[in-house]
């Protein structure tokens, strides 16, 4: 079921950067961001009492809620987009990969849980076979201070996803009986209502073409499908594997863009196709090794 779960994460993540864009011809960088994350919290809390589910319970519970919505949703979504605009996609989708490295680190570091040699070597050569793939669009021209503010941003995002799955699967562990659907729904309305005030703040309403139909099938798309649905199907997967497995599979979606981009027409060169399956390689390593290797 995780396999399940985290493969449709995977596909939906290799085909929102196209999506976005789409979007982003219609609006600001970090408006973009705002619009995928605040329709998300509204949608999802529409359909919570239709389906039955609950919002988070108590002051506990919503603290848990709001510092992972902040970290996975506000620093990790604003994080990656200004990586993007400042340091270019490539460089971007490499530095926002190595958040399976930090998962690991903090698990070892906070949890005592063992890094084993396998699941170590699968996430270098999945992270390996990820620069192949984006190799084509790292080093291109830019400002200098502009890569070093980018790569600081990509960074920070890795850094807030990493944490912020840490803290729900603490959570869940604390509560088995955590609602999923009301989870995601209190993320998305704390950090979307952050991202939100950022966007206004920074760079306002005006520069948005706010009656294009592209941008709102766009909006619909990254909100309801890319957050709402992927999110839910990623915390899904942590009920059973470990944090350090699922992260690992976000190796995968630069994969998928790739392979969409050939299915649209543009064939990738031979390094990339030799770093898709090192990537994949690296994954199914990682997810090979025996979970009694990584016990406390």
């Amino acid at each position: 079921m995780a396999t399940a779960l985290l493969a449709f994460d995977v596909v939906i993540g290799g085909t929102t950067p196209r999506v976005t864009a789409v979007a982003g011809e219609h609006a600001g960088p970090l408006m973009v961001t705002a619009l995928r994350a605040a329709p998300t919290a509204v949608a999802l809390l529409a359909v919570l009492p239709l389906l039955g589910f609950r919002l988070p319970e108590g002051r506990s519970g919503w603290a848990w809620t709001a510092v992972s919505g902040l970290l996975m949703v506000t620093v990790f979504l604003g994080g990656l987009t200004e990586a993007v605009l400042r340091a270019g996609p490539g460089t971007a989708i490499v530095l926002a990969s190595t958040s399976p490295f930090f998962v690991a680190l903090l698990e070892r570091v906070v949890f005592g849980r063992r890094i084993a040699p396998g699941v170590l070597g699968g996430l270098v050569l999945g992270f390996g076979g990820v620069v192949l793939v984006v190799s084509s669009q790292l080093g291109a021209t830019r400002d200098a201070a502009d890569v070093f503010a980018g790569c600081m941003f990509a960074l920070a995002g890795a850094l807030g996803w990493a944490i912020g799955t840490l803290v729900v699967t603490e959570q869940i562990a604390r509560r088995s009986d955590t609602d999923l659907a009301g989870l995601t729904t209190g993320q998305y309305l704390v950090g979307g209502v952050a991202l939100l005030a950022l966007a206004v703040g920074i760079e306002g309403t005006g520069d948005a073409d706010w009656r294009s139909g592209e941008l709102w099938l766009a909006v619909a798309f990254l909100s309801i499908v890319g957050s709402g649905i992927a999110t839910l199907a990623y915390f899904g997967a942590l009920r059973t594997i470990t944090p350090t497995r699922a992260t690992a599979w976000l190796f995968l979606s630069p994969v998928v863009a790739v392979v969409l981009e050939a299915i649209l027409g543009e064939l990738p060169e031979a390094l990339v196709l030799l770093g898709m399956v090192i990537t994949i390689v690296g994954v199914a390593i990682v997810n090979a090794v025996p979970l009694a290797a990584e016990e406390r």
